[in-house]
């Protein structure tokens, strides 16, 4: 048993660790977008990281249509914010 918890506790790690890594990249992207606007989108607000963006979603099916949750979201994950976005 002890060997199985060791192996759960460093996969649970290494998820939160990539998933830190996941945040900081699009963090720089969402930088280097800035808040620019396109045309028919709107204004850029955050970037999610697909991995993220998945899991969400398969828990909570169409959660990315609720405003309040991502709002939410972007509360939670203010590295994710696209620059000058206040939220």
């Amino acid at each position: 048993m002890q060997g199985l918890e060791r192996h759960i506790r460093h996969h649970v790690d290494l998820e939160k660790y990539e998933s830190s890594k996941r945040a900081q990249e699009a963090n720089l992207e969402a930088r280097t977008l800035g808040s620019a606007k396109a045309d028919g989108l709107g204004q850029l607000q955050m970037v999610v990281p697909a991995r993220e963006w998945h899991r969400w979603n398969a828990l909570y099916p169409g959660c990315w249509n609720d405003k309040q949750f991502v709002r939410e979201f972007m509360r939670d994950n203010p590295e994710l914010k696209a620059e000058g976005v206040r939220a």
